[in-house]
């Protein structure tokens, strides 16, 4: 009897050890959820920061940067937190004192947080809007950031540089511009310009989810991926009151949308998106990519961002905008590269302090 006793207070010893490390176990499921969670949202927080942070606040964000952080915009390159210092304090603290950020639209999925953005302010005495979009990557369960890259155009602040003389500045050159495009590629557009050739340039719920999930995906791809062969198949995925944006084209139901891709590749067959990153969070899809091919004559090679909206819960787009920089195309036009590349000097003379400017002081 004694020795049954003593078996029994070994086992029953036994259980409590396993039910006390079994409940230790649960509980750091739990608080590894509740940390998941709680980095998710400090994510978000600083993604939002360091896209509205203004006039004074720059010394609050830079923690939040890695020391070999990588930044790019349409113009500027950017490597090290160093630079990234002075870059911020330039382009907020001197050339844009009154710039104010507004984020509109924004995903985070592991460790990529994208975002959409309204940018109103001045640049050395030029006021203008922009928008744009931006992604940030993080370092593995960290809110540091390693990389952030912008994308907006340039041309929102061309379009407001004009000569103090009168004589046409950079604002008629980014008029033109836009004004070519729409006319090349907008139909029924009431163009401004002379015709062209003239010298210009298990569960059954939860699979039904994952396969939208995976739909959603593909068509979101499907639309930043077009080209002169694909672009047909993406008009009925495009819902009826489907609008799309870039810098320069606003076009509005999914008829207006084929005439207007049918004039874009006409004449542009070798013109190519490559997707690089993207997120799909609540029926909204995100992605960066790379454009290579010819416009109009123009051969070019772009980065960009877009952003695509489905009516909830369904495989229908309801809205699209791209964004990239309309210089990255004037760049392939020969009356325009000299423009174009005089801004950009002027642009990063003011904002990069390693850059060796070539303006005369």
């Amino acid at each position: 009897m004694k020795k049954i006793i003593q078996a029994f207070v070994i086992l029953a010893g036994i259980i409590i050890i396993l039910s006390s490390q079994s409940c230790d176990y649960l509980d750091y499921l739990g608080s590894s959820k509740a940390l998941n969670k709680k980095l998710h949202q400090e994510r978000i927080k600083v993604g939002r920061a360091l896209l509205e942070v203004t006039g004074g606040g720059i010394d609050e964000i830079l923690p939040y940067y890695t020391d070999d952080i990588e930044y790019h915009d349409p113009i500027v390159d950017i490597y090290g937190k160093d630079h990234m210092t002075g870059f911020l304090y330039q382009l907020i603290e001197n050339s844009s004192p009154d710039l104010k950020t507004e984020v509109v639209e924004e995903t985070l999925i592991e460790d990529i947080y994208s975002a959409t953005w309204i940018m109103e302010g001045s640049f050395n005495g030029i006021p203008y809007m922009a928008k744009g979009i931006s992604i940030f990557k993080f370092k593995p369960y960290s809110l540091e950031v390693y990389y952030q890259r912008d994308y907006y155009s340039e041309g929102d602040i061309m379009a407001e540089i004009k000569n103090p003389d009168g004589s046409p500045g950079l604002d008629q050159l980014m008029w033109y511009f836009r004004e070519q495009y729409k006319c090349s590629v907008v139909p029924d557009y009431s163009c401004s310009l002379p015709p062209a050739g003239t010298d210009v340039a298990s569960n059954p719920q939860a699979l039904g989810v994952k396969k939208l999930i995976n739909d959603q995906l593909s068509i979101g791809r499907l639309l930043v991926q077009l080209d002169a062969e694909n672009w047909p198949q993406v008009i009925p995925y495009l819902a009826d009151d489907y609008e799309y944006h870039d810098p320069i084209v606003d076009i509005y139901t999914p008829q207006t949308m084929a005439d207007f891709l049918a004039r874009l590749f006409t004449g542009s067959e070798d013109l190519y998106t490559v997707v690089e990153d993207e997120t799909l969070v609540d029926d909204i899809y995100m992605a960066t990519w790379t454009m290579s091919g010819m416009v109009n004559g123009a051969v070019f090679e772009a980065p960009g961002m877009s952003i695509v909206k489905f009516k909830k819960g369904t495989k229908k787009v309801e809205y699209s905008r791209d964004y990239y920089s309309e210089g990255d195309i004037m760049l392939g036009i020969n009356q325009l590269r000299d423009a174009l590349l005089g801004f950009r000097e002027y642009y990063l003379c003011a904002v990069d302090p390693k850059h060796d400017c070539q303006l005369p002081q």
